[in-house]
């Protein structure tokens, strides 16, 4: 059962790769200017909007993606450190230019929820 469980997650991490490598490649055949994996992510929103592919064809292994997420943040982390002269210098403006962009992204969150949900109630009462 846990073999068959494993299989499941490979296979739906591997369909996930597949979508970020199509994303990929259209980035790069028509240089646009957005990165591969944020490309990637409206690809699979689409594909999901299109049931092209159903949500439990990518579910485990986006839930393994997401249970796992501290490990992604490592080698950033450790790249801070062989760079510590450089954070002690411009730390400042870094813990800024996060500060700000933490908040533009809540907001704009924020905004978005809102929206839909006005959306969603103003299509169920007609």
């Amino acid at each position: 059962m846990k073999f068959q469980h494993h299989l499941t997650v490979l296979s739906q991490l591997a369909l996930i790769i597949l979508v970020w490598a199509a994303a990929d490649l259209i980035q790069t055949t028509f240089q646009l200017p957005i990165a591969s994996g944020v490309l990637g992510l409206f690809l699979l929103l689409l594909l999901l909007q299109l049931k092209w592919i159903k949500l439990s064809m990518v579910e485990q292994g986006a839930q393994f993606l997401l249970r796992n997420l501290l490990l992604f943040f490592i080698p950033p982390v450790v790249g801070l450190i062989q760079y510590q002269e450089l954070l002690w210098q411009r730390g400042g403006q870094l813990v800024f230019a996060i500060t700000v962009s933490t908040i533009c992204v809540m907001v704009s969150s924020v905004w978005s929820i809102q929206w839909l949900l006005r959306k969603s109630t103003q299509q169920a009462q007609s």
